[in-house]
């Protein structure tokens, strides 16, 4: 009988508060063949010392001095890593002790699977349950696989990443090629709020997913996680449009009827904002340099979204 398979899980940390939790979860996978590599971007040494008090050989640890930031700390830990699947966890999730052999038993059995994902349960600062949105609603009622190409089509009509955050899927790593210097970027856009969506989007380019109906991890929502500047928030507006433009590029949306729903629904967003005076004066500047972006067609109020 073969050996396991190393899989790599990948903790980019910034925030000790429940960083502890998290790392338990890693470390309590029923995985024979396991390596966890922490990136420590944190200003402080509490992270370090809740390594150093796990005192377990599986974990590799890096202190990043100065801090790498959210892409420069995702896409270190994915190059220094040495496992052929690769599962990030975000420091305040948490993973079912089943997750990683889950998610892996069908990628083993099934070549053509890039990645694997399941329902994710959405959980507050306390572990307490809370309710989900549209994003958290399962893709299928079993366990299945999904083409690549008519799942990664239906994510960007709907607009919505149903898939899951970094913590919830475990790809190949043979299917991710890092463009320049972050995991994140595609073709010319580096992205940052749809960050996870376009790294799917690019490995269902390459082959179908695996969906698991059991919830598999938690997504921890509170108080602590990023606020949105104006800035950003322009950011997710304008990456709306631009995961259409990639995904069209990659052969997904290849029937009219597509792309037009999502590039409807991504301009019907983008107008929402624009159209709104009590936005932000930098948000509303930002937004009208990149209008010229978006055929009017779209723009023009009731084109859908």
């Amino acid at each position: 009988m073969s050996a396991a398979p190393l899989v790599s899980l990948l903790i980019p940390a910034y925030r000790p508060r429940f960083f502890g939790e998290a790392l338990s979860s890693a470390r309590a996978q029923r995985h024979p063949n396991l390596e966890i590599v922490v990136g420590d971007d944190s200003p402080g040494g509490e992270i370090a010392r809740a390594v150093k008090a796990a005192d377990d050989p599986r974990i590799r640890y890096e202190r990043h001095e100065p801090a790498l930031g959210f892409a420069g700390n995702f896409t270190r830990l994915f190059e220094v890593s040495r496992g052929p699947f690769v599962k990030f966890l975000n420091d305040d999730d948490v993973l079912h002790p089943d997750c990683v052999p889950r998610l892996l038993a069908p990628m083993l059995a099934r070549p053509d699977v890039t990645l694997a994902t399941s329902r994710r349960a959405v959980i507050g600062a306390e572990g307490q349950a809370l309710a989900g949105d549209t994003a958290t609603h399962p893709l299928m009622p079993a366990d299945g696989f999904m083409p690549g190409k008519a799942l990664g089509t239906f994510l960007l009509r709907l607009s919505v990443n149903r898939i899951g955050e970094p913590s919830t899927v475990l790809f190949r790593r043979e299917c991710v090629r890092v463009e320049g210097d972050s995991i994140f970027r595609w073709g010319d856009n580096d992205y940052e709020c749809l960050a996870d969506l376009s790294l799917w989007l690019r490995l269902l380019a390459k082959g179908g997913a695996w969906w698991v109906a059991d919830p598999l991890s938690a997504y921890r929502y509170h108080e602590g996680q990023q606020q949105r500047t104006a800035g950003t928030s322009a950011k997710c507006i304008v990456e709306r449009w631009l995961v259409v433009e990639d995904g069209a590029r990659a052969g997904f949306l290849d029937a009219a009827p597509d792309y037009d729903e999502a590039a409807s629904v991504a301009a019907g967003v983008f107008r929402r904002f624009i159209d709104d005076e009590t936005q932000s004066p930098e948000l509303l500047a930002a937004l009208r340099a990149f209008a010229p972006r978006i055929p009017a067609r779209y723009l023009a109020a009731g084109s859908g979204a």
